[in-house]
C-alpha cells in the first residue's frame, strides 16, 4: 500500500481577493505563459543537473485542452513540463500570493503569476510535482468555493513516494471562469505563445506543444533591394542591428524593413529576459511615433523589429512595460541609430516601392496556394498518337544561376502513369524569352516553367495574370510531353496543349 503523508501550506491573503482574480486584466495566452515561464525558469535553474543525469535531455512543455461539448469552451486546461519540479522550499512558498522567490531576476519574479493566472482561468486548480532527487510527489488542490465558504488561510497537500529519478510539474485547471477560451481561439493561442517564446524556440531551448502541435516561430521576410534613390546600384539587406544605451536603460536587437507590407508583422516587439512582453498579439505591437511616424504612411507600414529591453520594470502579469515616459525617451534617442547617411532606413521605408510585377506575381502565388488547398489531386494527362512529324526545335536557353526568382508555385501532373511536379517560376531575367522549360531534373520527375516578367509581352499586354500564367504553364507541359513522349513535333505540342488546357487550373 502506498504511503500518503498529509501536510498544509499557507495561502495567506484575504479570501475575498481570490474571487477577484477572474476580473484582472489579462489574456488567455499571457495567463498560460505564466506557467510556461515557471517551467522555463525551472529548466534554466536546473539545466546542468538535468544534463548531467541525462546528456540527451530535452526540455518540453505541453499545453492541453479538454473542450465542453455544449459550448466548445475549455472545461480543463493542463500544462505539463519535465523541468526540475518544485522542491520542498519552493513548494512552501508557491501558494502565498506576492511571495517573491529568493532570486527574482528570472521569469518568475513576482510570486503572483501561477496563482493569479490559475484563478483567472478556473475556480479549481491543482499542482502535481516532484523535484529533482526528491523521492516524493507533492499534490495540492485549490477550490475557490471551498476556500471562500470556510475562510481558509491554509490548505492541505499530500506527499506520495515516487521514483527518485522523476522530475515534473503538472498544472490542471478546471471549473472554468468567464475567461476560459473556446476551441475557436486555439489557433490564436498557438500563434501568440509561439510569438512570446520566439527566442527559446529559435534557440531550441524548449519544445513547446499546444494541443498536440509543436510550436515554431516563422521569421518575417526582410527587404533586400537597392536604395530607393539609387535603384541601379546593388541590393542592400535592410536590417539594422541595435545595441543602444540610454542612462540605465538598454535596447538590443534589430529594426528592419518588411519585404512586403503586412499589417500583422509591422511594429516593434519588446522583450525582457528573452520573453516577449509587448507585441505577442497581432494587434498589440508597439509603434513609437518618433520611429514610425504617423499611422498610414509607408514607414509605419514597413518598419518592424525586436528589442530586448534592460532596466525597465514590467506589469505583474508581464504583458506591459512600466515607465512609459522613459521608454518613449529611449525610442526618441534610438532614432539616430537607424537614420544615418550610410544606412538610411527611414528614407528606404518611406520611398521604396515594390516592383509592380513582384506584387502581381506574389498575389498570383497566394491565390494559387490558397485554391490548391481544396484540390491537391494531380492533373491526369492523356497522350494521344499524332501523325505530323514536323520537328519542333529545341530553343530553350541554357539553365543559369544568375536568374533572379521572384516567386514560384507548384502543380502536379500525371503523364503516362508517372507523376511529375511542374514548378512555375516567375523570374527577372534579360527579357529575351517569354518562357522556357528547364528539364535538368526530369529524371527526378521535376520540370520548371520559367516566366520572365521582364519580357516585352508584359509591357505590351499588362502585368502577369492568372489567365496568362495558365496558358504559359500549359504550353510548357505540352512542350515537355511532345519532347519526352511523342516525336517532338509542333503538331504534337499543339495537340497536347489543346487537351491539357481543358484540365488546367489557375
Amino acid at each position: 500500500m502506498t504511503d500518503i503523508n498529509k501536510h498544509t501550506v499557507s495561502i495567506a491573503i484575504g479570501t475575498t481577493m481570490f474571487a477577484r482574480y477572474a476580473d484582472l486584466p489579462n489574456t488567455v495566452s499571457h495567463a498560460i505563459a505564466e506557467f510556461i515561464d515557471n517551467a522555463l525558469q525551472s529548466y534554466r535553474d536546473n539545466k546542468e543537473r538535468l544534463l548531467s543525469i541525462n546528456p540527451d535531455f530535452k526540455f518540453k512543455v505541453t499545453v492541453d485542452f479538454e473542450w465542453n461539448a455544449d459550448d466548445n469552451r475549455a472545461k480543463t486546461i493542463k500544462i505539463s513540463d519535465n523541468a526540475g519540479g518544485l522542491n520542498f522550499q519552493s513548494f512552501q512558498k508557491a501558494f502565498i500570493t506576492a511571495e517573491n522567490p529568493e532570486d527574482n531576476k528570472g521569469l518568475n519574479e513576482f510570486g503572483m503569476g501561477m496563482k493569479t493566472a490559475a484563478g483567472w482561468l478556473g475556480n479549481t486548480w491543482s499542482v502535481q510535482t516532484t523535484a529533482l532527487e526528491e523521492p516524493v510527489e507533492r499534490f495540492y488542490k485549490f477550490d475557490l468555493q471551498y476556500v471562500l465558504d470556510n475562510d481558509l488561510k491554509e490548505l492541505p497537500y499530500t506527499e506520495t513516494p515516487c521514483p527518485i529519478q522523476d522530475h515534473y510539474t503538472i498544472i490542471t485547471i478546471s471549473a472554468p471562469t468567464k475567461n476560459s477560451p473556446s476551441s475557436k481561439s486555439l489557433e490564436k493561442i498557438k500563434i501568440e505563445l509561439a510569438s512570446i517564446y520566439r527566442q527559446s524556440l529559435r534557440a531550441h531551448e524548449m519544445d513547446l506543444y499546444v494541443y498536440g502541435d509543436p510550436l515554431s516561430f516563422e521569421e518575417y521576410p526582410i527587404l533586400e533591394a537597392p536604395f530607393a534613390r539609387t535603384p541601379d546600384k546593388k541590393s542592400i539587406y535592410w536590417k539594422k542591428d541595435i545595441d543602444f544605451k540610454f542612462g540605465k536603460y538598454r535596447a538590443t536587437g534589430f529594426i528592419a524593413i518588411l519585404r512586403e507590407i503586412n499589417n500583422t508583422q509591422d511594429g516593434l516587439v519588446l522583450l525582457r529576459r528573452g520573453r516577449v512582453i509587448v507585441g505577442a498579439e497581432t494587434d498589440g505591437r508597439y509603434f513609437p511615433k518618433s520611429l514610425f511616424g504617423s499611422q498610414g504612411n509607408f514607414r509605419f507600414k514597413r518598419l518592424f523589429g525586436e528589442l530586448e529591453l534592460d532596466g525597465f520594470e514590467v506589469s505583474f502579469n508581464k504583458n506591459d512595460i512600466q515607465d512609459k515616459e522613459n521608454l518613449e525617451a529611449l525610442m526618441e534617442a534610438l532614432k539616430g541609430e537607424i537614420h544615418t547617411k550610410e544606412f538610411d532606413l527611414y528614407t528606404q521605408a518611406d520611398e521604396y516601392r515594390l516592383d509592380e510585377n513582384r506584387k502581381v506575381v506574389r498575389k498570383l502565388i497566394r491565390k494559387h496556394d490558397s485554391s490548391a488547398k481544396s484540390d491537391k489531386r494531380p492533373i491526369d494527362i492523356f497522350t494521344p498518337k499524332v501523325k505530323d512529324q514536323t520537328i519542333f526545335p529545341n530553343t530553350d536557353p541554357p539553365v543559369t544561376t544568375e536568374t533572379t526568382v521572384i516567386g514560384e508555385y507548384r502543380d502536379t501532373y500525371k503523364i503516362k502513369e508517372s507523376q511529375y511536379t511542374l514548378t512555375v517560376q516567375y523570374v527577372s531575367d534579360n527579357g529575351d524569352n517569354l518562357f522556357w522549360v528547364d528539364v535538368s531534373k526530369k529524371n527526378e520527375h521535376e520540370i520548371t516553367c520559367k516566366v520572365d516578367t521582364n519580357h516585352i509581352f508584359f509591357k505590351h499586354f499588362g502585368k502577369p495574370t492568372d489567365s496568362v500564367t495558365a496558358i504559359l504553364k500549359t504550353l510548357a507541359i505540352a512542350k515537355f510531353t511532345a519532347r519526352e513522349v511523342a516525336d517532338n513535333s509542333a503538331s504534337d505540342m499543339m495537340n497536347y496543349f489543346n487537351q491539357y488546357i481543358r484540365e488546367t487550373k489557375i
